[in-house]
């Protein structure tokens, strides 16, 4: 007990604590700055976990690298801050018509048909990921240095319980500060002032104090930040001569780009203006209720956003409204500014959750189900390549909003595309999720198309409406397709729900930059690990952590079709992560597994579990029910992973490195992630299987076995994040 109460255990805590917040800080704060990194939030992820890899294996190096993390901190909140007057804010390395990066990603006069145009593109972005990885592994080396240090003075379950706590701890600190909505600012003031008691020569304190300088002086009082986004509100004025000027209401721009508005458009107010101004107008939230005439009654509207097609529905004559939003703070936006306050009316329910959670979770029944604009410019996870809206456009989505429609009721979908295949994408979706061929119109001028299916649609009375009727032939002149290419278009699934690729693949873009950015690492992995890198030991620490880093991913990423993909759910699952990994270590230091192929033999079975068992036969299953057998299902591989972990790693003989090696085989376990994009999610599983079977041969190679060194948790709590 007094060795729990000593200054190197309350350092410890503090510093395990920091890493953890410290990652979260800048995988979040970077993502809105360089919006490339929103959407492949697990780069900077795998930045952090290199650095605190190379780190612990420097525990026993004489220089002291972690000293710089001050001045790393300072570097880091310069190009976040600076990334606006440097252009970084939409710099790519990808072509954003193929990955489905909205903003203004692509310079004008840029050819990407040629290489030459892919080119210009394609380096400085690569220089940008390049630089801005390896400033985050420079970082945290220091503190991964420190943590590998600390944990020499403790007992292995004394230094195993405390690192645990402590990155409970980081995660409940940045859950909190989330909640909050509290700017960046906040978040570098609650980050810094822990360090001030372990920082204390000057350079290192001037260095943390311009950070904090820095930052608020490059605070914009203007921005909101939600749990998801950085958010900007600007009125929207449309003038013409003659005419008085017309507030047409709010433009809201997340992370710098503009995908929606709080609008006017109240009939009698447009009655009055120009036809100038008024073609500025958004007629498109109308359409579903041109096309029907104003029949639905009761309407469900996925992704409200701040109340646009809330409002619409209103106009309609609609009696009962649920609106849908995952955003607290695009929806209280919308509650304070909207022109024509949907939110404040007795008829709406404002429900902040998941889109398709709720779909799984009411037995409501409606006449219309919208499905609004949805585009998350954001992927869910630091662990995930999957964005926030890709189980909403899946074909098992629209199945369970199809029983959610009275007999004869309508599903509406509105959805904004860059090219042919995207829409080509949500129509096939729309139709074997539903099972019925999906119409198409556009709305009066010419936005849309909006697609309706249904057993209440009337087909006649559509056509009959006076909106123009999607054509494929018409489009594909357009686009330039054939109707063969149209129909080559695969649908999303839930096991395949990237939304925004034109083909199961990986850009061969993202896969040179990738291979590029690790290739550049190899040498600091061979000075820092030495000849471990090819020890079995090593290796089998190594493809321990890829195999646990990718089931973790798995598992995140497909709890949120059991519990929605909001951010409070995100951060409960990587603690319950966290907790059982605890349990875990205490049973392992309890009874002492010696008998590892019995651990990896139910490791192997819980997988093929996993992966046999498809979580879609859930669905008659109470919300209660289905959520806890889905859970046990999806953690019960992540339970035995971790008893093996716990098991192998009392028998290294340079635990600092076995340590790093196995932070570095998270790193490539993050990036075999990319393989769902050619093999499915739940292959993955198979991936993970010959990874454990690496690990189980390279287990049987080791060493004669010596004293326990349990400090498993420093690997897996940064791996968890």
């Amino acid at each position: 007990m007094n060795k729990l109460l000593s200054r190197p255990a309350l350092e410890l805590f503090v510093i395990s604590m920091l890493s953890l917040y410290f990652e979260l800080v800048v995988i979040r704060w970077l993502s809105s700055e360089i919006r490339i990194f929103a959407y492949f939030k697990n780069i900077p992820l795998m930045a952090c976990l290199f650095g605190l890899g190379l780190g612990m294996a420097l525990a026993g190096s004489k220089k002291d690298w972690s000293r710089w993390f001050p001045a790393g901190i300072l570097a880091l909140v310069l190009i976040i801050c600076l990334a606006a007057p440097l252009n970084l804010v939409h710099v790519s390395f990808l072509n954003p018509l193929e990955n489905y990066l909205i903003g203004a990603f692509i310079p004008d006069k840029m050819n990407l048909d040629s290489m030459l145009g892919r080119l210009q593109l394609f380096v400085p972005g690569l220089l940008v990921l390049v630089s801005v990885f390896y400033l985050m592994v420079f970082t945290f080396v220091g503190i991964g240095q420190r943590i590998g240090r600390l944990f020499q003075q403790f007992e292995p379950l004394v230094g195993y319980t405390i690192n645990v706590f402590a990155s409970l701890a980081g995660i409940a600190l940045f859950t909190i500060a989330s909640f909050l909505s509290l700017p960046p600012t906040m978040w570098l003031v609650i980050g810094l002032v822990p360090c001030v008691f372990y920082y204390r020569r000057l350079d290192q304190l001037v260095a943390m104090a311009c950070s904090l300088i820095v930052a608020f002086a490059f605070m914009d009082a203007a921005v909101r930040w939600s749990p998801y986004y950085r958010i900007t509100v600007h009125e929207m004025i449309y003038t013409d001569p003659g005419f008085p000027p017309f507030k047409y209401g709010y433009n809201i721009a997340v992370n710098y780009d503009s995908i929606e508005g709080a609008y006017n458009n109240n009939p009698a107010v447009l009655a009055k203006l120009s036809k100038k101004q008024l073609a500025h107008t958004a007629d498109y939230y109308d359409t579903p209720y041109m096309a029907l005439g104003d029949k639905p009654r009761s309407v469900l509207v996925l992704a409200a956003g701040t109340g646009n097609d809330v409002a619409a529905a209103l106009r309609h004559g609609a009696t009962d409204v649920d609106a849908v939003e995952i955003d607290p703070t695009i929806a209280k936006i919308g509650r304070e500014i909207h022109p024509e306050q949907p939110y404040s009316d007795p008829r709406v329910h404002l429900i902040v959750d998941d889109a398709r959670a709720y779909l799984r979770r009411t037995n409501k029944k409606y006449d219309l189900i919208v499905f609004a604009y949805l585009d998350s410019h954001t992927a869910f996870s630091s662990m995930s390549s999957l964005r926030l809206d890709n189980y909403v456009y899946t074909k098992e989505c629209f199945a369970d909003a199809s029983k959610l429609l009275k007999k004869d009721g309508v599903m509406s979908v509105t959805f904004y595309f860059l090219t042919w295949w995207q829409l080509a994408r949500v129509y096939h979706s729309l139709e074997e999720g539903f099972g019925t061929v999906p119409i198409g119109v556009f709305s009066p001028m010419g936005n849309g198309p909006t697609l309706l299916v249904g057993p209440g649609l009337d087909q006649e009375a559509v056509r009959h409406s006076g909106l123009k009727m999607l054509s494929l032939d018409d489009i594909g002149k357009e686009w330039k397709f054939t109707r063969q290419e149209w129909n080559d278009v695969c649908p999303t699934t839930d096991d395949w729900p990237f939304l925004f690729l034109r083909e199961p693949g990986v850009s061969w873009m993202y896969a040179i930059g990738l291979i590029f950015t690790l290739f550049l690492g190899y040498g600091l992995v061979g000075r820092a690990f030495g000849k471990f890198t090819g020890a079995a030991t090593g290796r089998a620490m190594f493809f321990l952590g890829a195999a646990f880093m990718l089931i973790e991913t798995k598992s995140v990423t497909q709890m949120g079709l059991l519990a929605g993909t909001t951010w409070i759910v995100n951060s409960c699952v990587i603690a319950c992560v966290l907790m059982m990994i605890l349990l875990a270590n205490l049973v392992q230091l309890r009874y002492q597994f010696k008998n590892l192929p019995v651990l990896y033999g139910l490791l192997f079975a819980a997988i093929a579990g996993n992966m046999i068992v498809k979580l879609s036969v859930l669905n008659g299953l109470p919300p209660t029910e289905r959520l806890v057998i889905g859970s046990l299902i999806l953690g019960a591989p992540l339970l035995f992973a971790a008893m093996i972990f716990a098991a192998t790693f009392s028998t290294v003989k340079e635990p600092n490195k076995a340590l790093g090696m196995n932070l570095l085989g998270t790193l490539i376990g993050g990036a075999l992630e990319y393989l769902s994009m050619v093999i499915g999610v739940s292959a993955l599983n198979i991936v993970a299987a010959l990874l454990y079977g690496a690990a189980f041969y390279f287990s049987t190679r080791q060493e004669k076995p010596e004293a326990a060194s349990d400090d498993s948790s420093v690997v897996i709590a940064p791996a968890a994040t």
